[in-house]
C-alpha cells in the first residue's frame, strides 16, 4: 500500500491583500490544482469600534483523486 497525497487545506493570517495573493499564487504553483481560495477580511472590534484587522486566506490544493489512474502507475 503506497501513500499518496489527495488534498492539503491551508489556513492563513496576513496583515495585506498583498500577503494574501502571494500565498494563493504560491499554492497555484505547487504543484497541484487549486481547488479553493478564500480571502476574508476579519475585524476585532470593541465598544462598536475597530480596534484590529487582518486577513484570513484559506487555500485548497488537490493532487491525486481516491482511485489511481494511469499516469500514476
Amino acid at each position: 500500500m503506497s501513500k499518496v497525497l489527495m488534498r492539503r487545506t491551508e489556513v492563513w493570517r496576513v496583515d495585506t491583500e498583498q500577503e494574501a495573493q502571494e500565498i494563493i499564487n504560491e499554492a497555484a504553483r505547487s504543484g497541484g490544482d487549486l481547488t479553493k481560495k478564500i480571502v476574508e477580511v476579519k475585524q476585532k472590534k470593541s465598544k462598536g469600534q475597530v480596534v484590529e484587522e487582518n486577513l484570513k486566506v484559506t487555500t485548497q490544493v488537490d493532487y491525486a483523486g481516491q482511485w489511481p489512474t494511469d499516469e500514476e502507475e
